[in-house]
């Protein structure tokens, strides 16, 4: 009799001790999901705040780039229509055939002259454009890389200290 109250004691013993290891172990568990849910919501949305200045920074730079293709296109049109009105004058006064193909060819060159290098100074300024933009992505991307390997490290690095916490309650 003694001995089977000694037997079921230990038994007893047994399933407490299991049993405890099993509420450390589901409350490891536990705080170790509630706690990467939260570091990953976090992540979210620190991902899409990131998101949003690279949106707006984008719809700024292309709103920078169509007031400069505005600016480009007025300039254009302001030379064009000055050159037409000076060839205008000019015909008015023309009393020979020679000065008419004279003014002719002078009106040509300027509008030909005119055209490319607004043509060249556009090309610039919307490859200028195009690098800004580019660079300016690549660093919002960047970041937001560099900001999910951190909280990789951080989760991590939590589930290592709780798994050795863990441990030394185990041990």
């Amino acid at each position: 009799m003694e001995r089977e109250k000694d037997i079921m004691a230990r038994d007893t013993e047994f399933a407490q001790q299991t049993s405890e290891r099993a509420m450390q172990a589901a409350a490891f568990g536990f705080t170790w999901s509630r706690e990467f849910a939260e570091e990953s919501f976090n992540q979210g949305k620190r991902t899409l705040d990131a998101l949003m200045r690279v949106a707006r920074k984008m719809a700024d730079d292309f709103e920078s780039q169509c007031s400069a293709i505005r600016e480009q296109t007025t300039e254009v049109t302001e030379k064009t229509l000055s050159n037409t009105m000076e060839y205008g004058q000019k015909l008015a006064r023309v009393k020979e055939p020679q000065e008419f193909a004279q003014c002719q060819s002078e009106f040509l060159a300027r509008q030909a002259q005119t055209l490319a290098d607004q043509t060249k100074e556009f090309g610039l300024r919307m490859q200028k454009a195009a690098q800004t933009f580019a660079s300016s992505a690549s660093q919002a991307m960047a970041e937001a890389s560099r900001r999910t390997e951190d909280t990789v490290s951080t989760i991590t690095s939590r589930a290592a200290d709780q798994t050795s916490k863990r441990q030394r309650a185990d041990a």
